[in-house]
């Protein structure tokens, strides 16, 4: 015989003694904590220890009939049974879940628990999982998170205006699309439609600065969505000068929002603006001496819903929410836990995406 078959050999007899240890320890954990199950009862015992390391493992134990046995080799069977796939009620229920979790999540997740992927990849998909309906957050608020002094937008946001002027009879009718958001710049689309005339446009806003970048000029202040958060006193940083002065309820659709009334010193100048996302729904500049008038009502945008809340701090992802990840990317539990669980602790603040 080899000296490297020998060593092999020793190898092998050595990791299967620590493999045997690890669900020593495992049985023996389970049989620790298995009082609690008795006096708590299952649906109390599941809330208190659903996020402990071994919780999957020791329900598979008691869900055996070699749990309560009294024969000399119940430890044997127990161990045994760690070396099988965990197949609880609900697991077995697996096949008929009706959720339908895209592949492209569950491999950004396994990655993400690999940490080969940053949280915003995990929260992509959650947040995706939110608007397909496919985690049923009616009761949770849906909230965006913002940093305090930026510009607070969103890729996939737009925004649409019509623009009037006094001095000729046409609507000018002007759409943004916040497209692409990296290195604290935010690329738009946007698209101006009159009775004569198309046109399609790029350029760019710094989301603390909120200066717009086009063709290499610079540095305008973006007019349609301000910087927040925004408080009486606050200064419109426009070629308008005007500042906020009061608040107001503005009717857009079927909303009631909370709103500023920016104002300029000598009376020009008048624009609303949503509190709580810094969009402008109204402006008026008009100049009775010039016999000038030009209006800027928001027409439609997906920036604001009637359940969603600005929150100025990062996503908050607990450290302990990886064992239920990996959990789910193993097959441990359901796609139907998993949704169940994102869903609980989104309504109740502990996830935030």
């Amino acid at each position: 015989m080899s000296i490297l078959s020998i060593i092999s050999g020793a190898q092998l007899a050595a990791a299967q003694i620590s493999d045997n240890k690890e669900k020593i320890n495992i049985l023996q954990t389970c049989e620790k904590i298995y009082p609690d199950l008795q006096k708590l009862g299952n649906a109390k015992f599941r809330e208190r220890y659903q996020y402990f390391d071994s919780f999957r493992d020791c329900i598979a134990l008691y869900d055996d009939s070699a749990w309560d046995s009294t024969e000399s080799d119940r430890t044997d069977r127990l161990i045994l049974l760690l070396e099988k796939p965990i197949q609880t009620k609900i697991i077995r229920d697996r096949s008929n879940d009706t959720q339908g979790i895209p592949q492209w999540i569950r491999d950004d997740t396994k990655r993400w628990d690999r940490g080969d992927e940053k949280d915003n990849v995990l929260s992509y998909g959650i947040r995706y999982m939110m608007n397909s309906k496919i985690i049923k957050s009616e009761n949770a608020l849906d909230y965006k998170n913002c940093e305090s002094g930026d510009i607070c937008l969103s890729q996939n946001d737009f925004v649409k205006y019509s623009i009037k002027n006094n001095d000729n009879d046409d609507t000018i009718i002007l759409t943004h699309t916040f497209d692409d958001i990296s290195n604290n710049i935010v690329y738009v689309i946007s698209e101006e439609s009159s009775k004569n005339s198309k046109t399609v446009t790029n350029f760019q806003i710094n989301k603390t600065s909120g200066f717009v970048k086009h063709d290499k000029k610079c540095c305008a202040q973006y007019p349609f969505v301000h910087q927040i958060p925004m408080n009486l006193g606050t200064k419109i940083n426009q070629a308008n000068s005007a500042e906020v002065v009061s608040e107001a309820i503005f009717s857009f659709k079927d909303l009631k929002r909370p709103s500023f009334i920016a104002k300029d010193k000598v009376g020009k100048y008048l624009e609303i603006i949503d509190k709580e996302t810094g969009m402008v729904f109204f402006s008026k500049y008009q100049d009775k001496t010039k016999r000038l008038l030009q209006t800027v009502q928001l027409v439609d945008t997906n920036i604001v819903k009637k359940d969603t809340t600005i929150r100025y701090d990062d996503m908050k992802i607990p450290p302990w929410f990886k064992n239920t990840v990996k959990w789910w990317t193993e097959g441990k539990i359901s796609d139907s836990e998993y949704i169940a669980g994102i869903s609980y602790l989104l309504k109740n603040d502990v996830l935030r995406i």
